[in-house]
């Protein structure tokens, strides 16, 4: 598939003046499930009272006992191991409606580490409310189990990336996989986002040092493809970065239920699909 056939089917014309204000987490259920308003109400109720965190605080530790399971509603937050030597490895980037350790259920003792990149909000729902929320809302369940193999899907193109992509398509790879779930969400305005990621924190991510992270990134700045300001990302070029990186989006499965990502519904978008992204200069 050419790259300009993979925008037209996964990257809407979406800015966040239609979904910013809605829930992340609504947001990004309705990509996998057909929520009725019911699903929603109690999604919003569950979500009403997040809590304040710093950034680098852990949300959890490995070793730690879970109880409850944490759902991002504002900042980013990285899943992470240290090994014996100090050396972190970065498992995964958490975004505003992703829950951080829906897998409680089946593990006695946590195996990795979860902190925050930036100030965020955080809810906390205990175990035994989440079971319940999944027994009583089944398209509620659907999504979530949805969303988790997206999450394992985001893995293994990680692992495809470090085994076999070069450094330069490799971040330009993470930075087109991070617009499109921002996207997701509401959280991207056209072609910008918030990026809070250090050059360390995005080695540390993709496996390289952060020397290469910064070469990378100044020589995608010199094509033209993006611009980094005051942690604020613009990729002037999607199509062209798509075909760079090789990025195919369909791991990601935003149209998985046929009507493309509900959240960019509006007056402008009455079928339900993703309409094309204007990429005029």
């Amino acid at each position: 598939m050419l790259a300009q056939d993979r925008l037209n089917q996964y990257n809407p014309h979406m800015t966040m003046s239609l979904a910013s204000r809605r829930n992340p987490l609504v947001c990004k259920l309705e990509t996998f499930a057909d929520l009725s308003d019911a699903d929603t109400a109690v999604l919003e109720r569950l979500t009403s009272r997040p809590r304040d965190y710093r950034a680098g605080e852990d949300l959890i530790r490995e070793g730690d006992q879970p109880r409850h399971v944490f759902l991002l509603m504002e900042g980013w937050a990285y899943r992470y191991k240290v090994l014996a030597n100090g050396k972190r490895q970065i498992l995964a980037y958490l975004l505003p409606g992703d829950f951080c350790d829906i897998h409680i259920f089946v593990l006695k003792y946590m195996d990795h580490n979860i902190a925050l990149l930036n100030n965020a909000k955080v809810v906390a729902v205990p175990a035994n409310d989440m079971l319940a929320l999944m027994t009583d809302h089944p398209q509620i369940e659907r999504a979530l189990w949805w969303a988790t193999l997206v999450d394992e899907a985001i893995l293994r193109e990680w692992m495809t990336s470090m085994g076999q992509r070069d450094a330069f398509p490799r971040v330009a790879h993470i930075l087109v996989e991070l617009w499109l779930r921002m996207r997701m969400i509401g959280l991207a305005d056209e072609n910008e986002f918030s990026l809070p990621l250090t050059q360390a924190e995005i080695a540390d991510g993709l496996g390289l040092t952060p020397v290469h992270v910064n070469r990378t990134l100044q020589r995608l700045r010199a094509g033209g493809l993006i611009s980094l300001d005051r942690k604020r990302l613009t990729i002037h070029d999607p199509e062209r970065l798509m075909e760079l990186s090789g990025f195919e989006p369909n791991y990601l499965h935003l149209d998985f239920n046929g009507k493309g990502v509900p959240c960019w519904r509006g007056d402008r978008y009455t079928t339900g699909r993703m309409p094309p992204m204007s990429l005029a200069s």
